[in-house]
């Protein structure tokens, strides 16, 4: 008798997408969510959602090993999370993780989808001794990234200030401009971006690169494009299940840091 992981499709394809906060990532994955041929891409590298609390609660993968098991419990008790940190997991419990991610998440066509933030693909996977090539599969890398990076640290410094990362979130609190916060939020951003580039210059990697605004200005056509690249061209773009978080506020906040901040005006050139 076959088991259910084993009626599954199997994965013949990784769909990769290399992602930066605020590019995007969140919006374009619901959309290829939504066509069913994607391989339901979402951040299955970050320990801190509640996608992963589910996973564990459902699949009992990962497994904490002895340190995590005390941690955990001394941190239930004073009422924190008690997963945060990659430690906690046994190397061989974090792979069968992902193998059931896989399982579980591969689409009709031998798709499965992941899209990572360096950090968490760094973290979680290279400094484990793994990386995309643990499922055994051909990768496709899909880049995103935004052209207006003002904007993008604007859009990063509110999301964390306001504890509100998509349209389908409620803000926790009224985001206040805060200039070097913005300036901090770019280097960060730079930072990420040249992880990803020397990753991929190491590798010879050559993504399919899409951005923000791409995705905004003519989102029809940069879904197609991807769903091209993984060899599954579709008839019909799905709407997206979320929204543009971008608002007038953003755009006063970006007037006023370029304002007082002209050094970045090359920053927020945009398409």
């Amino acid at each position: 008798m076959r088991s259910p992981e084993s009626s599954r499709t199997p994965t013949t394809t990784l769909l990769a997408i290399a992602s930066v906060h605020r590019t995007g990532s969140t919006l374009l994955c619901s959309i290829l969510r939504a066509t069913g041929m994607a391989g339901m891409p979402m951040e299955y590298l970050n320990i801190h959602t509640k996608n992963f609390t589910n996973f564990r609660a459902e699949n009992r993968l990962p497994r904490l090993n002895l340190k995590g098991l005390a941690v955990g419990a001394v941190r239930k008790a004073t009422g924190r999370s008690a997963w945060r940190n990659i430690d906690y997991f046994s190397d061989s419990s974090w792979h069968a993780y992902l193998r059931r991610a896989a399982a579980l998440n591969t689409t009709p066509n031998g798709v499965f989808g992941i899209k990572m933030h360096f950090n968490q693909y760094d973290e979680h996977m290279l400094r484990r001794g793994i990386d995309a090539n643990f499922w055994n599969v051909p990768i496709k890398w899909v880049r995103i990234t935004r052209e207006n990076q003002v904007r993008q640290a604007i859009s990063l410094v509110r999301a964390e200030q306001s504890n509100q990362w998509n349209s389908n979130m409620t803000a926790m609190r009224e985001p206040i401009y805060a200039e070097q916060s913005i300036v901090d939020a770019i280097h960060t951003i730079d930072a990420a971006n040249q992880n990803w580039n020397q990753y991929f210059a190491a590798n010879s990697i050559a993504p399919l690169q899409v951005s923000y605004e791409q995705l905004t200005m003519n989102m029809d056509d940069t879904v197609r494009r991807i769903m091209n690249h993984i060899d599954t061209p579709i008839d019909t773009v799905p709407t997206p299940q979320t929204k543009r978080q971008s608002d007038g506020a953003s755009a006063q906040w970006e007037t006023r840091f370029l304002e007082a901040r002209p050094e970045f005006v090359s920053r927020a050139a945009t398409l």
